[in-house]
């Protein structure tokens, strides 16, 4: 056995051993990792804190702190929550997850029209591919992922995702697969996570926007899929009421008028609002500013020439 496939098996198994744990005892863990995190700032604090103040300037130091420590409670418990469906049964999971507006894809089955999610890294957005136990049987559902660069984060994650009997589709592979299923005439549901900043190599920063209040590339290959195989855009709205528990409510978009790609620049917005509900529940911790406008044209021009 090489070093990789070593890795992998050790990695595949603690994970599987952590999340056989009780509940209690996983939140009891996370409860413990979110302090020390908080206390000695050790996971991207900066990152965390520039960013905050980059986009939410109104709120106070004192107020920013609460938000950056609810922020660390909440990724850890996403952490434990998300180890958790390598073994909790679906009975046990439903009592944890509530799906609202749904009954709207009715109207979508019936043109037999795909239909494309966009949701955001808010909340746990591990928990959302266990929408299939709601949807229409009619579709396919998709999940679209950017790989992991470690193997054997890769191998855990791909058999969380995996769970819920999603097709998951490789970012670069977005395009030539779901234009295939719509040529064999399969009617596909698919999500893209879409508030990460564009690849610099392969989505060129071309597209810009305001999200936050600020300056913000987008990739809009999301809405570029959807209009090729003719599909229907929808947001989904995700909220934690307490502890544990997820809410998924399906939203329609309506698109943003004079605007090159209406259905993302809306979709933004509508993150936006879902953000400024509860900030502590947003990825903070992505380095979503990290490049300025005129830099990245400066990059662009440098390149053509």
């Amino acid at each position: 056995m090489d070093k990789q496939r070593l890795k992998t098996s050790i990695v595949t198994a603690l994970a599987e051993g952590a999340s056989r744990l009780p509940m209690p005892v996983l939140y009891g863990i996370s409860s413990g990792l979110s302090a020390l995190m908080s206390r000695f700032r050790i996971y991207r604090y900066k990152v965390i804190e520039d960013n905050l103040r980059k986009a939410m300037p109104e709120l106070s130091d004192r107020e920013r702190k609460k938000v950056i420590k609810r922020y660390y409670g909440h990724l850890a418990d996403s952490i434990v929550e998300t180890l958790k469906l390598l073994s909790i049964s679906d009975k046990e999971l439903k009592e944890k997850v509530e799906f609202h507006g749904f009954e709207q894809l009715d109207a979508d089955v019936a043109a037999g029209r795909p239909v494309i999610l966009y949701l955001g890294h808010y909340g746990n957005w591990e928990l959302v591919p266990a929408i299939t136990w709601v949807l229409p049987k009619e579709f396919t559902c998709a999940q679209i992922y950017r790989p992991f660069s470690d193997g054997a984060s890769s191998e855990v994650m791909y058999r969380i995702r995996n769970r819920f009997g999603a097709l998951n589709i490789p970012q670069r592979q977005a395009f030539r697969t779901l234009v295939r299923l719509k040529n064999e005439g399969k009617q596909t549901i698919t999500g893209f996570i879409a508030d990460q900043r564009p690849n610099e190599g392969g989505d060129r920063l071309q597209h810009w926007t305001t999200f936050m209040g600020l300056d913000t590339p987008f990739a809009p290959g999301g809405e570029e899929i959807g209009n090729r195989i003719g599909a229907r855009f929808y947001y989904l709205d995700v909220d934690s009421p307490k502890r544990g528990h997820c809410s998924i409510t399906l939203v329609p978009i309506v698109p943003a008028e004079g605007e090159e790609y209406p259905y993302t620049v809306a979709y933004m917005r509508m993150l936006e609002k879902t953000i400024r509900r509860n900030p502590a529940l947003w990825l903070w911790s992505h380095k979503r500013w990290s490049i300025q406008r005129h830099k990245a044209d400066a990059n662009e021009n440098d390149k053509t020439t």
